[in-house]
């Protein structure tokens, strides 16, 4: 809480609520850093957070300043305090600026999933739905096909997640994407490239439980941890065009490499959730997946129970 100093009875009603909140959240991480010492030596003084989020921050305190801190100055002095989404919105709210679209919950997830479901029953490509955490929902038959994947009730609900595909080395994507020298250097632009997503793409969960839970259980997996840490790589925009894989025929049983590319399909207002689909780029790929009856309408596993 905002102590009662020279001139902030003077500020305006808005101000003051901001400064409350942010007062609020400050001395709650102070506390939590007296109990135990943060990884990068945050203090959570107001000093800091004048010279770290805003610089304005202790002319406002004296009330030299009677501005409200603009909505980026908010969300970077949230990204300071280290706020879960529903401070980072409380802190918005305190400001007047419309809070963060938080992604779907409940039964508006549920049928969003459905819907999800339904169309990626349409495709004749392989296919699989994925939330905004990047956790997998679904997969359908062609997927499970071109990519040698058991069901998706059979992979432990931990590793159900687009990362962990990349680096578990009990399944199959990584071994049949990295089959000569060229192919491993565009595994590694594939993975970070998801590692990229999964942070862009949550950025307001970061501070989350559930996120923090989640990167120590992928961090577990292989050698996840080093791609991980070195994500801010600029990538190679051609090489990710298009991936290969080695898919084995199901007439003649010969392992080929084939060419996808790997689009994303909205069934909403909302990017998540979504239907990833991979697209045959050669005549390779066309050919497998005639030989799959990829024509056809496809089976596709059912939506876990959300």
């Amino acid at each position: 809480m905002i102590d009662s100093k020279p001139g902030i009875l003077h500020t305006s009603e808005v101000l003051y609520d901001v400064l409350n909140e942010i007062e609020i959240l400050r001395i709650r991480r102070q506390k939590e850093v007296k109990e135990q010492a943060h990884p990068h030596l945050k203090r959570f003084t107001q000093q800091e957070l004048n010279d770290e989020a805003c610089p304005t921050y202790k002319n406002l305190l004296i009330g030299r300043s009677h501005r409200v801190p603009g909505r980026t100055t908010i969300v970077q002095i949230a990204q300071y305090l280290e706020c879960s989404a529903a401070e980072r919105n409380d802190l918005l709210l305190a400001a007047r600026y419309l809070p963060e679209s938080l992604e779907l919950k409940g039964s508006q997830l549920k049928q969003a999933l459905e819907q999800a479901q339904n169309l990626m029953e349409t495709l004749p490509y392989p296919a699989l739905i994925l939330t905004h955490a990047l956790k997998v929902e679904a997969v359908n038959d062609i997927f499970r096909q071109v990519f040698a994947f058991p069901p998706l009730h059979a992979i432990p609900r931990q590793h159900r997640h687009l990362l962990s595909f990349f680096f578990h080395p009990d399944l199959s994507i990584r071994a049949s994407s990295t089959f000569n020298e060229q192919e491993v250097k565009a595994w590694q632009t594939h993975a970070l490239q998801g590692i990229q997503l999964f942070k862009q793409s949550n950025v307001l969960y970061q501070f989350e439980p559930w996120y923090k839970e989640l990167v120590e259980q992928l961090c577990a997996v292989a050698d996840f941890r080093t791609y991980w840490e070195r994500d801010s790589e600029v990538l190679d925009k051609k090489a990710l065009m298009s991936k290969s894989f080695l898919s084995r025929h199901a007439m003649t049983g010969e392992l080929l490499p084939i060419q996808l590319r790997r689009v994303h399909i909205s069934v909403g207002s909302y990017r998540y959730p979504n239907i990833a689909a991979f697209l045959p780029l050669d005549e390779a790929a066309r050919t497998f997946f005639v030989s799959l009856g990829s024509a056809e309408r496809p089976a596709s596993s059912s939506l876990e129970a959300y």
